[in-house]
């Protein structure tokens, strides 16, 4: 979802602290991991809404992409070329959906809207998803 290993670390570790601090609100165990995973999207939505505003400086003189492997095979994938020309949003709905293989009626209760309105982000998503390809493809084909 975050694009970046070093990322995705750092806000399944807030949203473990975040969960820790409201745990008090958790009012069924057997919702548990409902519960979290709306947690950790959050989590993830607020860093990736930042990541527009932050710029990352390379350490130790090496570009970030060469730093994280994670990085270089999305750069290298046309999919994750897509998926990081998308809005956040619409990133989380087919991550959760495609790679965390949830229902809409999961994904509804995960995220706290309607399953209509899942149903209709996901067809949305996914039509973006399919031009970017289409469009690079193009971009790939000419050059």
């Amino acid at each position: 979802m975050l694009g970046r290993s070093d990322e995705a670390e750092d806000a399944t570790q807030e949203a473990l602290i975040r969960a820790w601090k409201a745990r008090s609100s958790l009012r069924h165990v057997d919702q548990f991991q409902a519960w979290f995973d709306r947690i950790l999207v959050n989590v993830c939505r607020d860093r990736l809404r930042r990541q527009r505003r932050v710029v990352v400086i390379p350490v130790d003189g090496l570009p970030a992409a060469a730093a994280d492997p994670f990085i270089r095979l999305l750069d290298s994938d046309e999919l994750g070329r897509a998926l990081a020309a998308i809005d956040a949003d619409a990133r989380v709905l087919l991550v959760l959906r495609f790679w965390a293989d949830l229902q809409v009626d999961e994904i509804a209760a995960r995220l706290g809207i309607p399953s209509g309105t899942v149903k209709s982000r996901l067809h949305r998503a996914i039509h973006n998803v399919s031009e970017k390809l289409t469009s690079q493809r193009e971009r790939e084909e000419t050059t």
